[in-house]
């Protein structure tokens, strides 16, 4: 790679990114001046906390974070997989979700756990068939669901007297991931996996129990697409809300109503919220959360923000809980290696890898 090229390129996107950020500042605040000037425009298709039609008065519903409450239990889980590997002989995948609990307050404490699958040939999934092994849409999804399922699993088993939080990584849903499974058997699989998910956290959310998901610093258009002024295209929700909110506050509850009559998935709520590092979407089902529940959790979800220096605690603990590391890797296949030996299976990795390994100079 010529250098002087790449840092000549490199100089000339920053220029372009500054720009566009100065840009973005000032169409922000014309912005912020449009929908005080705007507030009874309306917000198509989108519903405010108190269920109704929202409008542009809606968006200036800051709510300020309280105190946290003494005595509370915040979980987390994620997952890591193991993709299958066109080179070895073995065509398998494994997901492994890692899983957090603490305590906070006059009894703390900390729980770790983890559970680890393996496919195609596992006895709950079956589903998983060595086709569905090489798609990344597919199996991403999937360890989304599994992740829901551990997490709700040891939600229910706690018998914490506190008020329980779950946290989630990016979207509630595998939005992206089903979008494109091709699969339509195993797609229709994961949406009765997710319905059944949907039931029990309603359930839980009726003893004091949560579950939210944390999405750093958003792309999503679900509110700015729904501004009719002339500034909404230029912006995404974070670009929105950066300007509408101060730092440890909210905004109010959302919910987009989806255009076709019958949705395969309960619908989902949505809350800005901006710490004192940058802003992010907080989304849960629609009915398990209320506003009165949200000012209680809001503080609980700012600690955790605070505690991680930026990020949740809870994701951070539980995804290094979770992650399969490179000597993880490295290992699974010595062991690998050493069991076809073994069984006096010989084989060889395709001639692309064993090139990638050798150095010809």
């Amino acid at each position: 790679m010529k250098i002087e090229k790449t840092v000549k390129y490199i100089s000339g996107l920053a220029k372009q990114l500054q720009q566009e950020m100065s840009m973005k500042n000032n169409v922000a605040g014309s912005l912020k001046n449009e929908i005080n000037t705007n507030s009874k425009s309306i917000l198509e298709n989108i519903k405010d906390g108190n269920n109704e039609q929202a409008t542009y008065a809606s968006l200036n519903g800051n709510i300020p974070a309280g105190v946290v409450e003494k005595n509370i239990s915040v979980f987390g889980a994620d997952g890591s997989s193991v993709e299958a590997d066109r080179d070895l002989p073995l065509e398998f995948s494994a997901i492994n979700i890692g899983f957090i609990n603490i305590n906070y307050g006059e009894n703390p404490s900390a729980e770790f756990d983890e559970s680890l699958t393996f496919y195609p040939n596992n006895k709950d999934i079956p589903e998983v068939d060595s086709k569905l092994l090489s798609d990344i849409n597919a199996m991403s999804a999937l360890r989304h669901v599994l992740e829901l399922e551990f997490l709700i699993e040891k939600m229910s088993q706690s018998k914490s007297p506190n008020i329980k939080i779950g946290f989630v990584d990016g979207n509630l849903y595998p939005n992206f991931a089903l979008s494109h499974i091709t699969n339509i058997a195993f797609k229709q699989f994961l949406y009765k996996r997710l319905d059944e998910i949907a039931r029990k956290i309603i359930n839980l959310s009726k003893n004091n129990t949560y579950i939210i998901s944390y999405n750093s610093n958003p792309n999503s258009v679900h509110i700015s697409s729904k501004l009719k002024g002339k500034y909404a295209a230029e912006l995404n929700d974070s670009g929105v809300f950066e300007n509408l909110l101060n730092i440890n506050e909210r905004s109010d509850i959302f919910t987009e109503i989806p255009e076709e009559e019958i949705s395969e998935l309960k619908p989902v709520s949505f809350s800005f919220i901006k710490n004192y590092k940058e802003l992010s979407k907080i989304e849960f089902l629609n009915g398990s959360i209320n506003n009165e529940v949200m000012n209680k959790i809001l503080p609980i979800i700012i600690s955790q923000v605070e505690k991680g220096k930026g990020y949740p605690k809870i994701l951070i603990e539980s995804h290094e809980h979770a992650v399969i590391s490179q000597s993880d890797r490295a290992a699974l296949n010595t062991l690998i290696e050493k069991e076809l030996n073994f069984l006096n299976i010989n084989y060889t990795t395709s001639q692309k890898q064993q090139s990638k390994q050798t150095r010809n100079i």
